[in-house]
């Protein structure tokens, strides 16, 4: 093989390579970010991280629970992550604690309280709760705010998120929206 066959061989896979890589760096270094970033525009309320403002002072983020454990407030799910097992008798006193806590809190019994009210929530910190929490809530907290049960009612049926894409899951309750729209949910002294 020559010299000249040699180099014209290897300067066509030079060559190719060259393409290859800028076919790269153009596709997956500028235009999916752009396209990713002209997507996040479309749910941009959500894709800036759901924030909620009053004024200059940042209230909560709609995507993530607001951390209420006191006072007259909805509470979400326990902020607990574990990698227990299921019959870890750590996490069944755990369990059963916070069970008989929320009972005496709620003043209902201990056999009525919904599994997601006992558990802590997958990432710890999900805004979500099941409806059977909220309407467990319901009568405390319009007692503790002077409000009918009817008027906390109306706002926990704004506060509802239907199923994913109509069919998906069930339907849930968004604490961090249903506490924002109680009477003072907005001051930026509310906040846990």
């Amino acid at each position: 093989m020559s010299l000249r066959s040699l180099a014209s061989m290897y300067g066509r896979n030079l060559g190719a390579g060259f393409v290859a890589v800028g076919v790269c760096v153009a596709g997956l270094g500028i235009a999916y970010p752009v396209a990713v970033w002209g997507v996040s525009r479309v749910t941009a309320d959500t894709a800036d991280g759901a924030l909620v403002y009053s004024g200059d002072c940042l209230l909560a983020s709609t995507e993530l629970s607001d951390g209420r454990t006191d006072g007259p407030w909805f509470f979400g799910r326990g902020e607990g992550l574990t990698n227990m097992g299921p019959n870890n008798e750590e996490l069944l006193n755990s369990i059963n604690t916070r069970r008989q806590e929320i009972a005496t809190r709620e003043g209902v019994e201990p056999a009525t309280i919904p599994p997601d009210a006992l558990t802590g929530s997958g990432s710890g910190a999900d805004s979500g709760i099941s409806q059977e929490y909220a309407q467990l809530q319901v009568p405390r907290v319009a007692r503790e705010r002077g409000m009918t049960e009817d008027e906390v009612q109306a706002l926990v049926a704004d506060a509802t998120v239907g199923k994913s894409f109509g069919v998906l899951g069930e339907k849930w309750v968004n604490v961090t929206k249903l506490n924002l729209s109680l009477p003072n949910g907005t001051s930026c002294e509310s906040g846990s």
